[in-house]
């Protein structure tokens, strides 16, 4: 199986926002109180990818995996004004990421990081951080293969 690493194109929107929609209705399943399903998240998600290719953010990189031609995941890193409490000036963030569960396991997550860390040093991006629920088994084991560790907890009171 050859997997093909690239920068997204306009023509990918509706591939990306297929796999959005399967990782929103994931956290979903998760906390169906809290998270909104892919079908309500939708049209905004297509209204950002519209942006980012009418506007091509510089400090935002959109990857997708083919597999043939069909695209079995996204991986969507950008760069953020740093928190006041850091030393740093920007950040990196993997906003979101995804892969098809049937093309988990086969290398295509390290290879989105690998690229994304490439991108994020030639910014001179020295911190990457990324947010994942957690009760998110499997985001939380991929992050940590990549060396990524928990510095900071954040919490929840549902009223």
């Amino acid at each position: 199986m050859k997997i093909e690493i690239k920068e997204a194109k306009k023509e990918d929107i509706d591939s990306i926002l297929r796999l959005q929609t399967k990782l929103s209705d994931y956290h979903r399943k998760i906390d169906k109180n809290y998270y909104k399903a892919g079908k309500e998240r939708k049209a905004i998600e297509k209204k950002r990818l519209v942006e980012y290719f009418s506007k091509r953010e510089k400090n935002r990189k959109i990857l997708v995996a083919k597999v043939g031609n069909k695209i079995v995941g996204f991986f969507i890193g950008k760069i953020e004004k740093a928190h006041s409490y850091c030393r740093a000036k920007k950040i990196g963030v993997i906003f979101q990421a995804f892969v098809e569960e049937k093309f988990r396991r086969k290398g295509i997550g390290r290879l989105f990081f690998e690229k994304l860390l490439k991108w994020f040093k030639k910014k001179k991006v020295k911190f990457i951080e990324v947010e994942v629920d957690s009760r998110n088994k499997i985001g939380i084991e991929a992050y940590k293969k990549y060396g990524f560790f928990e510095f900071r907890k954040r919490m929840r009171l549902d009223l």
